[in-house]
């Protein structure tokens, strides 16, 4: 994989890193390429671009709208990466259905860091997901988990553990959290749509980026917990599969 698409540019979040080769260790696994892979809500595009060089033929719907501004990037530049890697984008926004994409197109669909931002019935990008699979086809699907153990240790010093004021006076509406959710909430979305939920882990992708130093064996810690007690860790992280009949 080159190193644009491995996410080496200054740009890209280590963490983002950490959690792109996770799916993709999933994805390969289970459903090697070539086959045909779409990423609901793609921004900053490294994702996306990564998985097509690894040989799906692969799919970006995302809004459009600002989508450079998720990694601190350039202006053009997740259309140069998507158009590098021959994928192909299709600019919609979510929370609008149904989605311009044919019934059952795809074997693979990817939604990481993208639930938590939907406003309207977000149920509704599950039901979609569900549509555009194959018989078989998996989604494999990413959002923060609200009852992380540090959620949990802020709220009982009476900390706060929603999206940060700013955003909510001045932020761009689609770039800030509208809801988090429980393990629990999201496993009864997915089994109400019709998935069964066949992997449900967690991690803490932040190991190597932000705080370093003495925080850094505090994240090894909970990288540890996460794995033993998954609904413990900070993000959710779930394969779900389309049944064949």
């Amino acid at each position: 994989m080159s190193d644009r698409a491995a996410g080496t540019e200054p740009d890209l979040s280590k963490d983002a890193v950490a959690r792109y080769a996770f799916l993709a260790d999933l994805m390969i696994g289970r459903q090697p390429p070539p086959l045909d892979l779409v990423e609901l809500g793609a921004a900053p595009g490294d994702q996306i671009a990564g998985l097509a060089e690894r040989g799906y033929r692969a799919t970006a719907v995302d809004l459009g709208l600002a989508s450079d501004a998720w990694a601190d990037g350039r202006e053009g530049r997740m259309a140069e990466l998507l158009a590098g890697a021959g994928v192909a984008l299709v600019e919609w926004n979510l929370e609008d259905e149904p989605y311009p994409l044919p019934d059952e197109s795809f074997d693979v669909v990817v939604m990481t860091e993208v639930f938590e931002h939907l406003r309207e019935y977000p149920i509704r990008s599950l039901q979609e997901s569900i549509r555009i699979l194959r018989p078989g086809g998996h989604l494999y699907f990413t959002t923060p988990n609200s009852a992380y153990l540090g959620n949990r240790l802020r709220l009982a010093r009476g900390a706060s553990v929603y999206t940060p004021l700013p955003d909510w006076v001045s932020g761009l509406p689609h770039a800030r959290h509208a809801r988090e959710y429980t393990f629990d909430e999201i496993t009864e979305l997915m089994e109400r749509t019709g998935f069964t939920v066949v992997v449900s882990t967690s991690r803490h992708f932040h190991v190597d980026s932000g705080r370093q130093g003495v925080a850094r064996p505090l994240k090894v810690a909970m990288n540890t917990v996460a794995r033993m007690r998954p609904t413990f860790g900070p993000c959710i992280v779930m394969v779900a599969r389309k049944p064949l009949a």
